[in-house]
């Protein structure tokens, strides 16, 4: 009997070869189409029947909808463009009909395109955003260089947009400005090309012929200047809602690399403007969040550490992304400190990024002792940063110079979490809202909780979107994760004091060292949070267990419980007042209870925190994997009623067995998360480099000195011939050698 699979991808594979030979140059609406493949292949209805029993009158619809869902993957494979309900086959896909005659193949290769499109789907459609910019440019981009740009395989980018067509696709070229590169076209396809590049003035008519289109090559441009004669700007669009959110304060460093002199006094001051030298080509438009600036960074400086890394891409978000028009800036030359008032987007040029500003007080420039408060005058002395936030001294400022403060006030507090929502349960793959809604209504009777378990069980994954959940729209802001070790303390955390080159005046070194006060994470955001108190703040703590907890929480321990309370800071910086933790920052921690379980916690941290646990034999943690499982075969167009749920019972094998071997211990077992990555289910074998790279060497040091062979005991092959799994199809001699079922 055939299974549903098998005949979807008959199906499919008809309606390409008739959209090829009936439908050639105009495609064909998907009702006709569907009529003429059922004609063509009339078996294909009772082969249906027999594969997904169901009532004669359901049958043919459920048939027809699930072919159109289907039909997906060779969208993403550039082999068929659908618009309007009518479907085109592309020259990709009437070249994958002639080298994939069998159905099944022809299926399978879609589907193996899709994933690869599926894996950088998010980098995709950055770059079509940032293509749809291109219409009207009077130029055309190279398809390597855009996916390039965009860290996108180019087979992946120029299959994409054949079958999707966005705004601007048609300008994307092979590097000799020839229409689809080196993909196959069909004639109308050649001809939709040549009107296209003819309406936009580029066609080289004289370099065109019969069988190929090219554009003109000196209307060719690098793709970074291409965006910006569109004029994209860089960071978020400012509108007029823009005028009605509060004033942000930044303080922008700048000097010339030459001279050492401050730019404030120099091409900031002349042309009205503040830069932010990248010294590497800075993010483009796609850029409009910190995770893409992120990956950006990270392709642009490899060699760099990661700590470094994130702290260029966080000023490089705030310079593109958070600066606003309408916000204030603060530049210092000595001890003349001179404010502006941000007056449009971000703009690249070069090596780096530029905003323009109204400079209003040029001619009367504040002096840095005199004028600014002690508290603004620390922040602009710290030098770890080219761009600072110090937005709670913003109408301090403005009254300084004069400049009325804006009317609407910032909103009052208290701050509300939301309740958990199907979408937040859907994204972390659980069953529904129930365990997300306890943690929701734990923090809104303890503002602390801890996700506590075993290995794999995502509990840093959960902790995260749910602390974006709860802040909503100010997430990139207001959520921040720390990671606690043996090393970190106090003043790591929360503040202390930290030396640096240059006591003397601009920072002169011949001036020795020089201390400051340094703010760490927490006294950051809470400070943020007692400013705007009716916003949630986050604060994910990962591997709570493994710092010294009194040591870095220190007098921090008795604010946990009681909020309202202040105390006195041990260096003094409450300025008499005492501090306290607002009440709208919350605290979510993570666990390992491999490494130390929640029973030898410090008694007072454990009455400060609630705790949820994250186990594969509770919920919401057990059958997660053989649920996800099911959603990725229905994505991909299989069966999910007859998917593969063999990375589920292998799962289960191994915590049966550490189950068995020590019943008493909950402690240690393996959580879903291994197998949900695509190291599990990329490439032919995906499952034993998993085995080999991560799971052996778990276990291995979870039975250390217990004298457990732990391949004898673990390993995928004996595991395999208990549970009856069979080897992959293309396991080679050594993986049938090392099967105990071949011996």
């Amino acid at each position: 009997m055939p299974s549903i699979t098998t005949v979807v991808a008959q199906a499919l594979h008809t309606a390409a070869t008739v959209l090829r030979e009936d439908a050639p140059q105009d495609g064909m609406a998907f009702g006709k189409l569907w009529e003429r493949v059922l004609v063509r292949d009339p078996g294909l209805r009772d082969d249906w029947v027999r594969a997904a029993p169901d009532s004669p009158s359901a049958t043919e619809a459920r048939f027809k909808n699930y072919v159109n869902r289907n039909a997906s993957s060779l969208v993403r494979a550039g082999w068929l463009y659908r618009a309007q309900r009518r479907w085109q086959l592309t020259g990709i896909g009437a070249d994958a009909l002639d080298r994939f005659p069998d159905p099944v193949d022809f299926s399978l290769e879609a589907g193996r395109r899709y994933r690869k499109w599926e894996r950088q789907q998010h980098e995709v459609s950055l770059a079509v955003t940032a293509l749809e910019q291109l219409p009207d440019s009077g130029c055309w981009v190279a398809l390597e260089e855009v996916a390039e740009e965009f860290s996108i395989a180019p087979d992946v980018l120029g299959t994409v947009l054949r079958g999707t067509r966005p705004p601007g696709w048609y300008l994307v070229l092979g590097e000799d400005g020839r229409a689809g590169g080196e993909l196959p076209l069909l004639p109308y396809e050649r001809d939709q090309w040549l009107s296209l590049l003819d309406e936009e003035g580029i066609l080289d008519a004289g370099r065109s012929t019969v069988d190929i289109v090219r554009a003109l090559p000196d209307r060719r441009m690098p793709v970074r200047e291409a965006l910006a004669a569109a004029k994209q700007p860089l960071g978020l669009e400012e509108t007029a809602s823009d005028e009605e959110t509060p004033r942000q304060l930044w303080i922008i460093r700048g000097v010339d690399a030459a001279t050492g002199v401050p730019l404030v006094r120099g091409p900031w001051r002349d042309d009205s403007k503040v830069t932010l030298d990248t010294g590497f080509p800075p993010p483009t438009a796609a850029a409009h969040n910190l995770d893409s600036v992120r990956r950006a960074v990270e392709s642009a400086l490899p060699a760099t550490g990661p700590a470094r890394r994130e702290a260029v891409a966080r000023e490089l978000d705030a310079f593109l992304n958070r600066m606003r028009k309408g916000d204030i800036v603060l530049s210092t030359d000595g001890f003349e400190t001179y404010v502006g008032v941000v007056d449009g987007p971000a703009v690249q040029s070069a090596e780096r990024l530029e905003r323009p500003v109204d400079w209003r007080n040029l001619n009367k420039p504040l002096d840095f002792l005199k004028d600014l408060p002690s508290g603004l005058a620390s922040v602009v002395q710290d030098a770890d940063s080219q761009v600072l936030e110090a937005t709670e001294y913003a109408e301090t400022v403005l009254a300084l110079i004069g400049d009325m403060p804006r009317t609407a006030p910032l909103p009052t507090g208290p701050a509300v979490l939301p309740d958990a929502t199907p979408e937040l349960a859907e994204a972390l793959h659980m069953p529904d809202t129930t365990w997300l809604q306890d943690c929701v209504e734990l923090l809104r009777a303890t503002p602390q909780l801890i996700f506590h378990g075993p290995p794999g069980t995502g509990k840093t994954y959960t902790a995260l979107a749910l602390a974006r959940h709860l802040a909503g729209a100010s997430s990139a802001t207001n959520v921040r994760l720390v990671q606690f070790h043996p090393a970190y303390s106090y003043e790591d955390f929360f503040e202390g004091i930290r030396p640096r080159l240059g006591g003397g005046q601009d920072g002169d070194a011949g001036g020795g060292l020089a201390y400051d006060l340094v703010r760490g994470p927490l006294r950051k955001l809470a400070d943020e949070a007692e400013r705007r108190p009716a916003e949630v703040f986050v604060l994910v703590v990962d591997e709570i267990n493994r710092g010294h907890l009194a040591k870095i929480f220190g007098e921090l321990y008795f604010l946990l419980e009681y909020r309202n309370e202040r105390v006195h800071l041990l260096y003094g910086s409450d300025d008499g007042r005492g501090f306290r933790l607002p009440p709208n920052l919350y605290i979510l921690g993570t666990m390992n209870t491999v490494d130390r379980s929640v029973a030898y916690m410090d008694a007072a941290m454990r009455r400060r925190f609630s705790f949820m646990e994250l186990h594969p034999d509770t919920p919401p943690v057990a059958g997660l994997l053989d649920s996800w499982l099911r959603r990725r075969a229905e994505e991909q167009g299989e069966d999910p009623d007859a998917y593969d749920d063999s990375h589920a019972r292998l799962l289960d094998e191994i915590n049966r067995l550490l189950a068995d071997g020590s019943p008493g211990d909950r402690s240690f077992r393996v959580g879903p998360s291994y197998f949900m990555q695509d190291l599990a289910h990329t490439g032919d074998g995906a499952l034993e480099r998993l085995w080999k790279t991560q799971l052996i060497p778990l276990l291995t040091e979870h039975h250390w000195g217990d004298g457990t062979d732990v391949e004898a005991v673990y390993g995928l092959p004996v595991l395999r011939a208990r549970l009856n799994i069979p080897p992959p199809a293309d396991a080679g001699p050594a993986d049938s050698a090392d099967d105990p079922a071949n011996q």
